[in-house]
Parts: structure tokens; sequence; C-alpha cells
């Protein structure tokens, strides 16, 4: 399933929850070019939960939307916070997804902070104090 929301004025909310299906993948490249056509930069919480999979097409189509903005994301997004809750590989070992989200190729291309939360909560917490120290 995916849902797009505005929770506050300056921040817009992605969930991604499941296999998305081909209505969810229509559904996520029409809220990015909603986020792309604001004049005032929000924060985008992305709520990631389960196997959040794309087909190919949806993630072709988020692709060529990134190239088409990638040069004028700071005019309508001050940051991303993906949510995704740490979770225990079965092995006993708790798997926090901090420095994966943080130090992947998709952040070093973003001009401003990408970071990781946890919980809904603890993201929307962050937003309070954007951007981040």
């Amino acid at each position: 399933m995916f849902r797009s929301s505005m929770p506050a004025h300056d921040i817009v909310l992605f969930e991604m929850i499941g296999r998305q299906s081909p209505a969810d993948g229509k559904a996520y490249i029409k809220a990015l070019y909603d986020l792309s056509e604001r004049s005032q930069p929000a924060l985008l919480i992305m709520r990631v939960k389960g196997m959040a999979e794309q087909d190919h097409e949806t993630r072709k189509q988020a692709a060529a939307w990134f190239k088409q903005n990638r040069d004028r994301l700071t005019v309508f997004a001050k940051g991303v916070i993906r949510v995704e809750a740490d979770h225990d590989h079965g092995d006993g070992h708790i798997h926090n997804h901090a420095e994966d989200v943080e130090n992947s190729t998709f952040a070093r291309m973003l001009p401003f902070p990408m970071k990781h939360a946890s919980t809904l909560e603890d993201a929307f917490e962050m937003a309070e104090n954007w951007p981040p120290a």
C-alpha cells in the first residue's frame, strides 16, 4: 500500500507498506510530481514497513523524476527522514538502519540531509528540530 499526506504545512508523509501494486506505483509517481510542484520546501518523511518492493516501471519512472528534478530539489524539499523499524534478522542481532540510510549512495546525491528514524513518532520529533545538528 502507498499513501501520501501532509500532516503539517512543511511536512509531506509518504507511507509504503508491504508490496506495492501497480496502482500504488502510480500513486507514488503522482505524489512525487505533486511534491515537485511545491513553491516552499517541505521535509519528506518516508515510512517503509515490510518488503515495500516496487515494480520495474515504477522504479524507472521514479528515476526519471529524480533526474528531471535533481537540480531543483531544494526548491520543494529540505530533507528526508526515512522511517524503518530496527529488526532482528533471526540471528539475535538487531539491525539498525540508520547507517545504511544516512550513508547510502542516494543520500550522498541529495543536496540536503537524509536521516533515519525507527518510529514515526521519532521522525516527527526530528522534524521539529530540522535541520539536524
